[in-house]
């Protein structure tokens, strides 16, 4: 997938660059003559996606910050710009909470902070580029989950945070329209990633990361606005929307999952041995 990027000067920003679909995006688009933001929390994994992408002759810059931190997001975004306008960001930044492995509800601090993290963490630095872009033909990717065409009832709080962030991109979309800033939006159904390690559950359909990556470039680089794999998965939650309530329910059981806690949720403060770092999709 190089052949995406060949030729083409330019500067990307991706956003979860620590995580599974995030690293995969880097390496499609690593290239000679590509600059490559990579902006996440886990310095130790950007530090690895950094060397891959300059084995493949690509340059880069790494950014060790948290999307949510608005004022200082908005300074970043400005001296990118400055240095080296960005003419792709792919928002992919992303954290999963669910039914506990226990059968407990999500807790509400994890329920918030992945709202927090997968929209508005994103729809922050989306914010800041749109009219740096006007003028350079920009391109805005929302990194959105299958989960924003129904919910899940196994993990509500990553439901909601995908479908508002799906929401927004398309109304942006609309707001932006005639303007020289494209706007595309991804669905994407199971990705192999860490974040997808900590679901225990049945995961169909399930795509590597290099295998989702380079469908998204390929799709991108050919002008779509909208990208939803895999397609039998994607037919069936559009399916639910016809059925009653009960009836979705009942399929929806059969497809349940539980999400093992991350390091930042208080369920593992009492563990002293997780040592996980924070982890973006």
């Amino acid at each position: 997938m190089n052949t995406v990027a060949a030729g083409k000067s330019r500067h990307i920003l991706i956003t979860g660059a620590s995580g599974g679909l995030g690293n995969a995006l880097a390496l499609v688009y690593a290239a000679p003559g590509t600059h490559i933001t990579l902006w996440g929390r886990n310095r130790e994994r950007l530090e690895r996606v950094r060397e891959a992408c300059a084995r493949k002759g690509a340059s880069t810059a790494i950014i060790e910050e948290d999307t949510r931190s608005f004022d200082r997001c908005r300074g970043i975004v400005r001296e990118l710009n400055e240095h080296s306008p960005v003419d792709m960001a792919i928002l992919n930044a992303g954290v999963s909470s669910g039914v506990l492995p226990d059968g407990r509800p999500e807790p509400v601090e994890d329920a918030c902070r992945t709202i927090e993290v997968n929209a508005t963490g994103n729809i922050n630095i989306a914010g800041a580029l749109p009219e740096e872009m006007l003028l350079r033909n920009g391109h805005l990717v929302f990194i959105c989950s299958l989960a924003a065409l129904y919910p899940l009832p196994s993990s509500p709080a990553y439901s909601a945070s995908k479908v508002a962030l799906s929401w927004y991109a398309r109304a942006l979309g609309m707001q932006l329209s005639g303007s020289t800033v494209r706007i595309s939006v991804v669905y994407p159904g199971y990705v192999e990633s860490p974040m997808s390690r900590r679901l225990s559950g049945t995961q169909p359909f399930c795509w590597s990361a290099s295998r989702a990556a380079s469908h998204i470039a390929e799709r991108l680089e050919k002008g779509a606005d909208s990208i939803v794999f895999p397609h039998t998965l994607a037919l069936g939650m559009r399916l639910l929307h016809f059925l009653p309530r009960p009836v979705a329910a009942f399929f929806l059981k059969a497809f349940s999952f539980t999400v093992a806690p991350d390091s930042e949720s208080p369920e593992m403060k009492t563990v002293s041995t997780h040592r996980e770092p924070p982890g973006d999709a």
